[in-house]
Protein backbone atom coordinates (compact mmCIF):
# COMPACT_ATOMS: atom_id res chain seq x y z
CA UNK A 1 0.00 0.00 0.00
CA UNK A 2 1.65 3.55 -1.02
CA UNK A 3 0.28 6.51 0.58
CA UNK A 4 0.66 9.84 -0.96
CA UNK A 5 3.28 13.02 0.51
CA UNK A 6 1.00 14.45 3.32
CA UNK A 7 1.27 17.21 5.76
CA UNK A 8 2.10 15.48 8.99
CA UNK A 9 1.04 15.76 12.49
CA UNK A 10 -3.06 17.66 15.44
CA UNK A 11 -2.43 18.31 19.00
CA UNK A 12 -4.48 17.07 21.43
CA UNK A 13 -2.38 18.50 24.58
CA UNK A 14 -2.64 22.47 25.63
CA UNK A 15 -0.90 23.25 28.70
CA UNK A 16 2.20 21.59 31.00
CA UNK A 17 1.94 18.82 33.59
CA UNK A 18 3.66 17.21 36.04
CA UNK A 19 3.81 14.82 38.86
CA UNK A 20 4.66 11.53 41.12
CA UNK A 21 2.40 8.88 41.52
CA UNK A 22 3.18 5.85 43.43
CA UNK A 23 0.56 3.13 43.35
CA UNK A 24 -0.45 0.16 44.90
CA UNK A 25 -0.52 -3.12 42.61
CA UNK A 26 -3.90 -4.52 43.63
CA UNK A 27 -5.66 -0.93 42.33
CA UNK A 28 -3.54 0.43 39.70
CA UNK A 29 -5.05 -0.93 36.65
CA UNK A 30 -8.54 0.76 38.03
CA UNK A 31 -6.48 3.93 38.57
CA UNK A 32 -4.91 3.65 35.29
CA UNK A 33 -8.42 3.52 32.84
CA UNK A 34 -9.70 6.59 35.42
CA UNK A 35 -6.31 9.05 34.08
CA UNK A 36 -6.17 7.48 30.70
CA UNK A 37 -8.54 10.13 28.70
CA UNK A 38 -7.77 13.25 31.12
CA UNK A 39 -4.59 13.28 31.25
CA UNK A 40 -3.04 13.49 27.69
CA UNK A 41 -4.65 16.79 26.60
CA UNK A 42 -1.46 18.84 27.56
CA UNK A 43 0.57 20.87 25.22
CA UNK A 44 3.86 20.10 27.31
CA UNK A 45 3.30 16.97 29.56
CA UNK A 46 5.75 15.20 31.96
CA UNK A 47 5.84 13.27 35.42
CA UNK A 48 7.28 10.45 37.25
CA UNK A 49 6.21 7.06 37.88
CA UNK A 50 7.69 5.18 40.67
CA UNK A 51 7.53 1.79 41.65
CA UNK A 52 7.38 1.57 45.18
CA UNK A 53 7.47 -2.30 45.45
CA UNK A 54 8.76 -4.52 44.93
CA UNK A 55 11.17 -2.99 43.11
CA UNK A 56 12.65 0.77 43.19
CA UNK A 57 12.40 1.65 39.64
CA UNK A 58 11.53 5.31 38.68
CA UNK A 59 10.42 5.86 34.79
CA UNK A 60 10.44 10.07 34.47
CA UNK A 61 8.91 11.68 31.11
CA UNK A 62 7.66 14.42 29.34
CA UNK A 63 6.51 14.84 25.52
CA UNK A 64 6.37 18.56 23.35
CA UNK A 65 4.39 18.83 20.03
CA UNK A 66 5.18 21.69 18.18
CA UNK A 67 3.18 23.38 15.05
CA UNK A 68 6.46 23.99 13.18
CA UNK A 69 7.36 27.05 11.00
CA UNK A 70 5.78 26.24 7.77
CA UNK A 71 2.56 24.26 8.22
CA UNK A 72 -1.19 26.14 9.26
CA UNK A 73 -2.78 23.51 11.37
CA UNK A 74 -0.24 20.75 14.32
CA UNK A 75 -1.59 17.13 13.24
CA UNK A 76 0.58 15.25 16.05
CA UNK A 77 -1.00 13.57 19.25
CA UNK A 78 0.80 11.96 22.25
CA UNK A 79 -0.14 10.87 25.20
CA UNK A 80 1.69 10.70 28.17
CA UNK A 81 0.10 8.38 30.98
CA UNK A 82 2.81 7.54 33.38
CA UNK A 83 0.17 5.54 35.44
CA UNK A 84 -0.13 2.70 32.67
CA UNK A 85 3.03 2.55 31.70
CA UNK A 86 2.29 3.98 28.28
CA UNK A 87 3.41 6.65 25.91
CA UNK A 88 1.91 7.28 22.33
CA UNK A 89 2.75 9.71 19.46
CA UNK A 90 0.85 9.54 16.41
CA UNK A 91 1.64 11.28 13.20
CA UNK A 92 -1.83 12.35 11.45
CA UNK A 93 -2.63 12.61 7.49
CA UNK A 94 -5.36 12.91 4.61
CA UNK A 95 -5.98 16.98 4.93
CA UNK A 96 -5.66 19.41 7.87
CA UNK A 97 -9.20 17.96 9.09
CA UNK A 98 -8.50 14.31 8.60
CA UNK A 99 -5.29 14.04 10.09
CA UNK A 100 -6.00 16.05 12.87
CA UNK A 101 -8.92 13.23 13.62
CA UNK A 102 -7.31 10.49 12.92
CA UNK A 103 -4.15 10.84 15.00
CA UNK A 104 -6.43 12.19 18.12
CA UNK A 105 -9.05 9.15 17.17
CA UNK A 106 -5.95 6.85 17.66
CA UNK A 107 -4.36 8.24 21.03
CA UNK A 108 -7.64 8.25 22.28
CA UNK A 109 -8.43 4.83 21.21
CA UNK A 110 -5.55 3.06 21.70
CA UNK A 111 -4.82 4.59 25.42
CA UNK A 112 -8.62 4.05 26.58
CA UNK A 113 -7.95 -0.12 25.13
CA UNK A 114 -4.96 -0.74 27.17
CA UNK A 115 -6.56 -0.26 30.87
CA UNK A 116 -5.73 -3.99 31.50
CA UNK A 117 -1.93 -2.54 31.39
CA UNK A 118 0.12 -1.66 34.04
CA UNK A 119 3.76 -1.57 35.51
CA UNK A 120 3.41 -4.74 37.41
CA UNK A 121 3.31 -8.24 35.62
CA UNK A 122 -0.26 -9.48 36.33
CA UNK A 123 -0.75 -13.37 37.20
CA UNK A 124 -3.91 -15.43 37.79
CA UNK A 125 -6.04 -13.86 35.55
CA UNK A 126 -6.93 -16.49 33.44
CA UNK A 127 -9.82 -14.55 32.09
CA UNK A 128 -8.52 -11.48 31.02
CA UNK A 129 -4.79 -12.89 28.98
CA UNK A 130 -4.03 -9.20 27.97
CA UNK A 131 -2.64 -8.69 31.73
CA UNK A 132 0.18 -11.35 30.77
CA UNK A 133 1.11 -9.98 27.61
CA UNK A 134 1.65 -6.48 26.50
CA UNK A 135 2.10 -7.34 22.98
CA UNK A 136 -1.35 -8.91 22.57
CA UNK A 137 -3.08 -5.63 24.53
CA UNK A 138 -1.14 -3.38 22.13
CA UNK A 139 -2.02 -5.01 18.72
CA UNK A 140 -5.61 -5.52 19.97
CA UNK A 141 -5.63 -1.54 21.23
CA UNK A 142 -4.41 -1.00 17.34
CA UNK A 143 -6.71 -2.76 15.43
CA UNK A 144 -9.67 -1.32 17.48
CA UNK A 145 -8.30 2.13 16.93
CA UNK A 146 -7.79 1.27 13.10
CA UNK A 147 -11.39 0.30 13.34
CA UNK A 148 -12.18 3.72 14.55
CA UNK A 149 -10.48 5.22 12.43
CA UNK A 150 -12.54 3.92 9.51
CA UNK A 151 -15.69 4.23 10.77
CA UNK A 152 -15.13 7.78 11.36
CA UNK A 153 -14.25 8.57 7.59
CA UNK A 154 -17.25 6.44 6.84
CA UNK A 155 -19.72 8.54 9.17
CA UNK A 156 -18.05 11.65 7.38
CA UNK A 157 -17.40 11.94 3.97
CA UNK A 158 -15.15 14.82 4.38
CA UNK A 159 -12.99 13.07 6.05
CA UNK A 160 -12.00 9.94 3.81
CA UNK A 161 -8.60 8.90 3.41
CA UNK A 162 -7.53 10.04 6.75
CA UNK A 163 -5.04 7.67 8.32
CA UNK A 164 -2.52 8.16 10.74
CA UNK A 165 1.29 6.29 11.86
CA UNK A 166 1.06 5.76 15.36
CA UNK A 167 4.13 4.76 17.54
CA UNK A 168 3.38 3.16 21.07
CA UNK A 169 5.86 2.78 24.09
CA UNK A 170 4.74 0.17 26.75
CA UNK A 171 7.04 -0.10 30.63
CA UNK A 172 6.51 -2.49 33.14
CA UNK A 173 8.61 -4.19 35.79
CA UNK A 174 10.09 -7.15 33.87
CA UNK A 175 8.73 -10.54 35.02
CA UNK A 176 10.37 -13.37 37.09
CA UNK A 177 10.93 -16.59 35.44
CA UNK A 178 9.51 -18.11 39.26
CA UNK A 179 6.04 -17.77 39.27
CA UNK A 180 5.41 -16.78 42.75
CA UNK A 181 8.55 -14.40 42.84
CA UNK A 182 8.34 -10.12 42.75
CA UNK A 183 9.30 -8.83 39.47
CA UNK A 184 13.42 -8.30 39.18
CA UNK A 185 15.15 -5.76 40.67
CA UNK A 186 16.23 -2.94 38.08
CA UNK A 187 14.65 -4.58 35.02
CA UNK A 188 12.15 -2.73 32.48
CA UNK A 189 10.48 -4.92 29.73
CA UNK A 190 9.63 -2.34 27.44
CA UNK A 191 6.90 -3.34 24.54
CA UNK A 192 7.14 -1.19 21.15
CA UNK A 193 4.56 -1.19 18.75
CA UNK A 194 4.17 1.12 15.53
CA UNK A 195 2.86 1.36 12.10
CA UNK A 196 4.37 4.41 9.52
CA UNK A 197 7.46 6.35 9.59
CA UNK A 198 6.82 7.65 13.33
CA UNK A 199 9.78 6.16 15.87
CA UNK A 200 11.30 4.82 18.51
CA UNK A 201 14.98 5.34 19.48
CA UNK A 202 17.01 3.82 23.03
CA UNK A 203 20.09 5.65 24.26
CA UNK A 204 22.35 3.53 26.41
CA UNK A 205 25.82 5.22 27.46
CA UNK A 206 25.73 7.45 24.82
CA UNK A 207 24.97 5.09 21.74
CA UNK A 208 21.66 6.05 20.01
CA UNK A 209 19.95 2.81 18.25
CA UNK A 210 16.78 2.45 16.37
CA UNK A 211 14.50 0.51 17.70
CA UNK A 212 11.58 0.69 14.57
CA UNK A 213 12.05 0.77 10.89
CA UNK A 214 9.79 3.32 8.38
CA UNK A 215 7.06 1.67 6.68
CA UNK A 216 7.84 4.15 3.91
CA UNK A 217 8.63 2.95 0.05
CA UNK A 218 12.27 4.68 0.43
CA UNK A 219 12.88 2.65 3.19
CA UNK A 220 11.80 -0.28 1.46
CA UNK A 221 14.07 0.65 -1.39
CA UNK A 222 17.00 0.97 0.84
CA UNK A 223 16.70 -2.52 2.60
CA UNK A 224 16.73 -3.69 -0.97
CA UNK A 225 20.16 -2.08 -1.86
CA UNK A 226 17.94 -0.06 -4.86
CA UNK A 227 18.15 3.37 -2.85
CA UNK A 228 21.15 5.10 -1.17
CA UNK A 229 20.29 6.43 2.62
CA UNK A 230 21.52 9.58 1.60
CA UNK A 231 18.90 9.54 -1.89
CA UNK A 232 16.46 8.77 0.32
CA UNK A 233 16.43 12.20 2.20
CA UNK A 234 16.05 13.67 -0.98
CA UNK A 235 13.67 11.22 -3.11
CA UNK A 236 10.21 12.39 -4.44
CA UNK A 237 8.62 9.19 -2.69
CA UNK A 238 10.31 9.94 0.64
CA UNK A 239 6.81 10.68 2.04
CA UNK A 240 4.79 7.36 0.89
CA UNK A 241 3.99 4.77 3.52
CA UNK A 242 3.29 1.86 3.24
CA UNK A 243 1.09 1.24 6.35
CA UNK A 244 -0.86 3.17 8.37
CA UNK A 245 -3.40 2.87 10.98
CA UNK A 246 -6.78 3.86 9.11
CA UNK A 247 -5.78 3.23 5.67
CA UNK A 248 -6.73 -0.24 5.03
CA UNK A 249 -9.22 -2.76 6.34
CA UNK A 250 -6.65 -4.39 8.76
CA UNK A 251 -3.63 -2.94 10.34
CA UNK A 252 -0.69 -4.83 11.48
CA UNK A 253 1.53 -3.53 13.76
CA UNK A 254 5.24 -4.80 13.99
CA UNK A 255 5.98 -5.33 17.27
CA UNK A 256 9.45 -5.90 19.50
CA UNK A 257 9.85 -6.35 23.07
CA UNK A 258 13.31 -5.00 24.68
CA UNK A 259 14.70 -5.18 28.25
CA UNK A 260 15.97 -1.56 29.60
CA UNK A 261 18.54 -0.93 32.02
CA UNK A 262 18.69 2.25 34.46
CA UNK A 263 20.13 5.10 32.65
CA UNK A 264 18.70 4.03 29.57
CA UNK A 265 16.03 6.78 27.57
CA UNK A 266 13.43 5.96 25.06
CA UNK A 267 12.25 8.40 22.25
CA UNK A 268 9.63 8.44 20.72
CA UNK A 269 8.88 10.93 17.42
CA UNK A 270 7.06 12.28 14.71
CA UNK A 271 8.94 12.57 11.64
CA UNK A 272 8.54 16.32 11.70
CA UNK A 273 11.58 15.67 14.03
CA UNK A 274 14.14 13.01 11.91
CA UNK A 275 13.13 14.81 8.53
CA UNK A 276 14.99 18.08 10.30
CA UNK A 277 17.90 16.24 12.24
CA UNK A 278 20.14 13.13 11.19
CA UNK A 279 20.40 10.70 14.27
CA UNK A 280 24.10 12.18 15.52
CA UNK A 281 22.56 15.62 16.11
CA UNK A 282 19.29 13.49 17.98
CA UNK A 283 22.04 11.86 19.60
CA UNK A 284 23.83 15.45 20.80
CA UNK A 285 20.34 16.83 21.78
CA UNK A 286 19.84 13.83 24.23
CA UNK A 287 23.22 13.76 25.99
CA UNK A 288 22.97 17.26 25.98
CA UNK A 289 19.26 17.19 28.01
CA UNK A 290 21.12 14.65 30.31
CA UNK A 291 18.31 12.86 32.33
CA UNK A 292 15.59 15.50 32.19
CA UNK A 293 12.88 14.53 29.89
CA UNK A 294 11.28 17.58 29.75
CA UNK A 295 14.72 19.37 28.28
CA UNK A 296 15.30 16.51 26.21
CA UNK A 297 11.75 17.62 24.63
CA UNK A 298 12.52 20.97 24.46
CA UNK A 299 15.84 20.96 22.84
CA UNK A 300 14.79 18.46 20.14
CA UNK A 301 12.23 20.74 18.89
CA UNK A 302 13.82 23.85 19.31
CA UNK A 303 16.90 22.27 16.95
CA UNK A 304 14.00 21.28 14.32
CA UNK A 305 12.70 24.53 14.14
CA UNK A 306 16.20 26.10 14.07
CA UNK A 307 17.07 24.25 11.04
CA UNK A 308 13.58 24.93 9.37
CA UNK A 309 10.64 23.55 11.42
CA UNK A 310 8.96 22.07 7.64
CA UNK A 311 6.66 19.63 9.85
CA UNK A 312 4.68 19.31 13.22
CA UNK A 313 7.41 18.36 15.41
CA UNK A 314 6.44 15.57 18.30
CA UNK A 315 8.50 14.24 20.97
CA UNK A 316 8.30 12.02 24.03
CA UNK A 317 11.15 11.19 25.95
CA UNK A 318 10.78 8.39 28.90
CA UNK A 319 14.02 7.80 31.53
CA UNK A 320 14.63 4.69 33.05
CA UNK A 321 16.46 4.96 36.93
CA UNK A 322 16.45 3.72 40.16
CA UNK A 323 15.91 5.68 43.25
CA UNK A 324 19.34 5.09 44.11
CA UNK A 325 20.28 6.64 40.61
CA UNK A 326 18.30 9.14 40.99
CA UNK A 327 19.84 10.25 44.60
CA UNK A 328 23.14 10.37 43.53
CA UNK A 329 23.38 12.01 40.04
CA UNK A 330 24.73 14.92 40.34
CA UNK A 331 23.01 18.22 38.98
CA UNK A 332 23.96 18.30 35.14
CA UNK A 333 25.08 14.59 35.11
CA UNK A 334 24.36 12.86 31.36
Amino acid sequence: MGRQPRSTSCSVTTRPMSGTWSPSQPSFTTSCRRATVRRFRHRLQGGTMRMEQPCSQIWKSAGLTHIGLVRQSNQDAFAVLNECGLWIVADGMGGRAGGEVASRLAVETIASSCDSLGPYPQRHHPDHPSQENPSTALREAIRVANQAIRVEAIAQPVLAGMGTTVVVLHLRAAPSSKPDSAPLAQATQATIAHLGDSRAYLLRDRSLTRLTRDHSWVEDQIRQGLLSPDEALTHPLRHMLTSALGTEAAATPVLSTHLLQPGDRVLLCTDGLTKMLDDAQILDALLQAGHVPQTACQILVERANQRGGEDNTTVVVVCCETARDQKTRKPGQR
